[in-house]
């Protein structure tokens, strides 16, 4: 009885978690209009610029749901160490608790105060890419099977999209990196924030297939 509340509990918050925040981000990217009086899109506009209290209509909207988001996804990632239970997951489960937190607290602090935004996003995408490491290589190594092989290829894709956002614009442009300060000229296509796109498309994509795994277990049993 314990594990099946477990297999349901998990898999309700992480559905929950994708669900919400997939819904504010379509709900405020549809009427948004920037400084430059433009339409939002992924290829040159930061998912924080959807919060921005100074120029988004709808940020408090987006900030709420990024904050009730993360809470369930920090429960979800309590819950997968819960069900997969042993010391490795207990660990990974820990940095996923952490990273969930961190991006609820992206949605207290907007991109109106940048400083604080800038370090809890980067907690959020340093604490997630740990994270999913960590548990890619228990899926992979765990005799008992508890999570199905498969869910190793959302896994890799997921650890290269966060690897990606972090590094890959440090190797581009060495000195920059990873910025979310706006240039005076914004480009039709911005590498960083259309990996920080990636990131988030991969992220809900791999909490989405394990949630969706655990319920069909659930149901099974």
């Amino acid at each position: 009885m314990k594990k099946l509340l477990i297999y349901k509990l998990t898999a309700i918050a992480g559905l929950i978690g994708v669900g919400t925040i997939v819904i504010v981000s379509i709900v405020t990217a549809i009427p948004y209009t920037g400084t430059e009086g433009e339409s939002y899109s992924p290829l040159n506009h930061f998912i924080s610029e959807l919060g921005q209290i100074s120029v988004s209509g709808l940020a408090s909207v987006f900030n709420i749901g990024l904050i009730i988001g993360g809470i369930f996804l920090a429960l979800f990632m309590l819950g997968l160490g819960l069900y997969i239970k042993n010391i490795y997951a207990y660990a990974a489960s820990s940095v996923g608790i952490v990273s969930g937190i961190a991006c609820s607290l992206v949605g207290v602090f907007p991109m109106d105060n940048m400083s604080m935004h800038v370090k809890v996003a980067m907690i959020f995408f340093r604490g997630g890419l740990i994270a999913i490491l960590l548990f890619t290589s228990i899926i992979v190594f765990d005799k008992q099977k508890k999570i199905s092989r498969w869910m190793v290829i959302p896994c890799i894709i997921t650890v290269l999209a966060f690897a990606s956002f972090l590094y890959l614009p440090k190797i581009l442009e060495p000195g920059v990196g990873v910025t979310l300060s706006i240039p005076a000229v914004r480009p039709a296509f911005w590498l960083n924030p259309s990996l920080e796109w990636l990131v988030f498309f991969t992220v809900l994509a791999w909490v989405l297939s394990i949630s969706t795994m655990l319920a069909k277990r659930l149901s099974e049993k």
